[in-house]
């Protein structure tokens, strides 16, 4: 009788315990989640630009969802070992109050147990970290991929993509495989624990009975009461090999949590319009150099065309005027200011720029012009600025005109009505200084000639650099730079180059030939 009540007592006691823990670690679990990815996603919009030169966009977006969620599991599973040791101190205590010697000898098996976890979580760990980084390398993959069907399908390449999913997918297999196969440690390790349990409380009751201390119905009474405290042991294993294996979620979380945020500091842009001066500056991409020693001045409410070849910089010199990057050494200057002086936030709404890659956003056309923009902007403002930006028209047409949805990447605009739509975000913002890069190529002549008269509304009044790749756009430029090998050859005007520079005088020739 008295085995019974105890018995009856603790499972009712157990039970109030695991609902209880389940509500509570579920809870949590959720609000830890929550704050969790909140806050990657705050440190990921304040990393420096760097950052995501390393890792795929799909690598990016893991860490916010299924790393954050692996993280909170950690967190559920700590809670879950603080109640799995009080139930199993609680179930001692009961073993120690029926027989004590016996109990003491029952608590054998804790060093195995930690023997066991220790060896299960050093495999976990190796594993689990491979099988996570099969699994990012494999989803980046396959975004990629689907993202550039029509380009796969356009040059045939099926089979060859094919034999390399069919390399990432066996490579994630076998990772997968390792991890199932540490999952046989911790299975042989219960199981042992569970054996040898069974040996010492029979072994040692076996002993206790022949001298007569312990009666047989007695020894069998502690059995059926140490299962319980058995359930225990192997769920407190489970647990701490669970954390083994999420150790190394929570070590990428915290390298990105540490990361030092971009420089944001500084006062506000309330100067005087300046002249730029990149002054002897240098940039690379790892070790590789882009810019050497450039130096250039873009003169205040002027119009600057960049050309140049292929990987001459002229695109890296925009993003460390967008203040993107910061140079290796050197400096850029806003009259006789460093631009790094300047808050971060302020020198950025300073600019706008529109680019061949520049995507639409999904929403509404209204949501992607009004991108960016604090004030309160009237119906009459958005439609002339639809206007100026030659967007007005082709909105209209649209069913839903402002109010119509962006597909993906702008998919439902062909590319001069995306570049519209871009020009008018930027308008919208009504910057002091504009930052073309080469927003009209890829365009057929028609949508060319519709975002080249946007961008001549765009650009009066304002200093405004645009990286060309076509003459016409130099022709109405009052300074022309031409960029090779990371540093300036020339600069000068249209004239003064054509009179000059071997290289514009051939850029000329084919852009007349191409018109």
């Amino acid at each position: 009788t008295d085995l019974l009540v105890r018995y009856i007592v603790y499972i009712v006691l157990s039970g109030i315990l695991t609902i209880a823990t389940t509500y509570i670690s579920g809870l949590a679990y959720q609000k830890i989640n929550l704050g969790v990815r909140l806050r990657m996603w705050n440190k990921m919009m304040r990393l420096p630009t760097r950052f995501y030169d390393g890792d795929s966009a799909n690598g990016l977006v893991t860490r916010i969802t299924t790393d954050a969620d692996s993280a909170c599991y950690f967190f559920q599973v700590l809670i879950g070992i603080g109640t799995t040791i009080y139930a199993g101190i609680v179930a001692f205590l009961q073993l120690y109050n029926y027989q004590p010697s016996m109990a003491f000898v029952s608590l054998g098996i804790i060093p195995l147990m930690v023997g066991v976890a220790l060896l299960y979580g050093w495999l976990t760990y190796r594993t689990g970290a491979e099988t996570r980084n099969r699994l990012a390398k494999t989803m980046s993959y396959l975004a990629e991929r689907v993202t550039g069907m029509r380009l796969i399908k356009s040059f045939s390449t099926q089979e060859e993509e094919n034999k390399k999913a069919d390399r990432l997918f066996r490579k994630q297999c076998n990772a997968d495989i390792k991890l199932s196969l540490t999952s046989m440690v911790e299975y042989a390790g219960m199981e042992l624990i569970g054996c040898i349990s069974i040996v010492i409380a029979f072994g040692y009751g076996g002993y206790l009975v022949t001298t007569g201390e312990m009666s047989i119905g007695k020894l069998i009474g502690f059995y059926s009461l140490s299962s319980l405290l058995s359930v225990r042991v192997v769920g407190l294993f489970t647990y701490f090999s669970t954390l083994a294996q999420n150790a190394g979620v929570m070590q990428k979380i915290g390298t990105v949590l540490e990361l030092p945020n971009e420089k944001s500091e500084g006062h506000e842009m309330d100067v005087e319009d300046a002249d730029i001066h990149v002054d002897h500056v240098n940039f690379s991409y790892g070790t590789q150099p882009v810019l050497k020693d450039l130096t250039v001045t873009i003169p205040k409410g002027k119009v600057t065309a960049i050309i140049g070849t292929n990987g001459a910089g002229k695109t890296t010199l925009f993003k460390l005027l967008e203040r993107m990057y910061e140079p290796d050494s050197g400096a850029i200057r806003f009259g006789d200011t460093d631009i790094e002086e300047f808050s971060l936030p302020s020198w950025r709404k300073s600019f706008a720029i529109v680019a061949q890659d520049k995507p639409l956003l999904s929403g509404t056309v209204r949501e992607n012009i009004l991108y960016g923009v604090e004030r309160k902007v009237s119906e009459e403002e958005l439609v002339k600025v639809a206007k100026m930006a030659n967007a007005y028209d082709f909105i209209m047409e649209t069913p839903g005109g402002f109010d119509a949805q962006v597909g993906p990447g702008g998919s439902n605009f062909s590319g001069g009505q995306q570049q519209c739509i871009v020009i008018a975000r930027a308008m919208m913002r009504n910057p002091d200084y504009l930052l073309l890069d080469e927003a009209t190529s890829n365009l057929d002549v028609k949508s060319e000639q519709l975002v080249t008269a946007a961008l001549q509304n765009l650009m009066k009044g304002r200093t405004t650099v645009l990286i060309a790749h076509n003459y016409s756009a130099t022709q109405f430029a009052d300074q022309v730079i031409v960029m090779r090998g990371g540093q300036i050859e020339d600069c000068g005007t249209p004239q003064e180059l054509m009179e000059r520079s071997e290289y514009y005088q051939t850029f000329a020739r084919k852009g007349e030939k191409a018109s």
